[in-house]
């Protein structure tokens, strides 16, 4: 998108909407379909590609037998797993937006694994977060504990690092009885999905956004007209911070040792990101 057209790009967005204006399609971001016995991604972008399926909360280890079409990720020891037992994956989301998550779970027949389970994502070093409208119950088949094209909260895009996770949420079986430690449960055809964002409308957004002083030893103020989100990073990229706001902004960066960091600010209502470099001086 070239410059000049810029102006007459967010004539347009004001009227009818940043998201009829995108036509991107979905791309996969990352997948876990199983083909082979192991739990690395088998699709996706190159960032994703070394990232691997886990449990958490004490159940067995990972096996990898029949599943919906190929293999799946198997594991039991799911007894008094309410609220502390999970799958769990994470991924990079980079440059994507209007994110998707489906998924298939299943439950051991003559071994009944848990039967209910709920979706949690979290970013970064934030806090983990219940996604909306992601409870759901399984069964001994692929068709009953499905998730398909799940939205994922707009905190997700555009972000080095997301987790998402399905808990258990009680310790029943899919029988009605209590998950005891045969109890087996599966997960199969995991796709994580979204859309390229343009980044070159940026520079735009860029001229929106006010920060001073920098150098700062002290305080470091944001003055915006929008809802936006601020991420601070060292140049390890180390997550230090992230908060939503509106409007001004003053960040207490007296604890940080002297050198130089990355903000990255979001605006919340458009998606348009942009990346500052911060000296902090005592």
């Amino acid at each position: 998108m070239k410059k000049k057209n810029l102006r007459t790009v967010f004539t347009m967005i004001a009227l009818i909407g940043l998201s009829q204006l995108n036509t991107n399609a979905q791309d996969t971001i990352v997948q876990w379909t199983f083909p082979t016995a192991d739990g690395t991604a088998d699709g996706g972008i190159p960032v994703n590609l070394d990232r691997v399926i886990e449990t958490a909360g004490g159940t067995s280890e990972i096996e990898f037998k029949n599943g919906a079409t190929t293999k799946a990720a198997r594991a039991t020891n799911w007894e008094n797993g309410a609220n502390e037992k999970k799958w769990k994956v994470e991924f990079g989301t980079t440059n994507y937006t209007n994110l998707k998550l489906s998924s298939k779970v299943s439950s051991g027949g003559s071994n009944s694994g848990p039967r209910d389970f709920n979706v949690q994502y979290k970013v970064g070093n934030g806090s983990w977060t219940d996604i909306e409208n992601s409870s759901f119950q399984t069964a001994n088949d692929w068709t009953t504990g499905v998730l398909n094209e799940l939205p994922l909260p707009t905190e997700c895009e555009l972000n080095s690092l997301v987790k998402i996770r399905w808990i258990m949420t009680s310790d029943t079986a899919i029988d009605g009885s209590i998950v005891n430690e045969t109890g087996i449960s599966k997960i199969d055809d995991i796709f994580i999905t979204g859309e390229l964002f343009d980044g070159e409308e940026e520079i735009d957004f860029d001229s929106q956004i006010s920060i001073f002083p920098n150098p700062a030893s002290d305080f470091i103020q944001i003055q915006n007209e929008t809802n936006i989100q601020i991420e601070l990073y060292n140049l390890s990229g180390n997550q230090l911070l992230n908060i939503q706001t509106k409007n001004n902004e003053t960040i207490d960066v007296s604890e940080y040792v002297s050198g130089t960091y990355l903000l990255r600010i979001t605006n919340l209502e458009t998606r348009l990101v942009t990346t500052k470099k911060i000296m902090i001086r005592k």
